[in-house]
């Protein structure tokens, strides 16, 4: 998982946030597929605390900012957190991470991008909208 400008959201917190995530999901992933269950559970643990504190910073710019869609998109970010811990969870029960891998590719690498380039990009451009006015 590589990031790139077309994710960019516009605000430079959460960009940087985001790039921190990118980098954690990748992390994941490569040690997933070293088949690791240490490194593996390391890896998740500090990606499931990254995403809670970034949660928190997006949740406290869209309550300055007074987003609509507040409510939403805070269900979206417990729907993702339980997924991680989801992920956790079965880490420490299966000895396999390869299973693990595929499922981190298919559930949250999908799950950050449609939520970065979707629900942020659209909350970011409220908070700056309100902010300029």
């Amino acid at each position: 998982m590589v990031w790139s400008k077309y994710y960019e959201t516009g605000n430079a917190v959460v960009d940087r946030d985001h790039m921190e995530l990118f980098k954690l999901v990748k992390r994941v992933l490569d040690e997933a597929f070293t088949n690791r269950r240490e490194r593996i559970d390391t890896a998740i643990t500090f990606l499931t605390q990254y995403t809670l504190r970034h949660f928190d910073n997006e949740e406290k710019l869209m309550t300055e900012s007074d987003y609509p869609k507040i409510a939403e998109h805070m269900a979206q970010h417990k729907q993702f957190a339980a997924s991680v811990v989801n992920l956790q969870k079965k880490i420490s029960e299966k000895g396999d991470t390869m299973d693990i891998g595929l499922e981190v590719n298919k559930t949250i690498v999908d799950w950050l991008i449609s939520h970065v380039l979707g629900s942020d990009k659209e909350m970011a451009e409220h908070y700056r909208n309100k902010k300029n006015v």
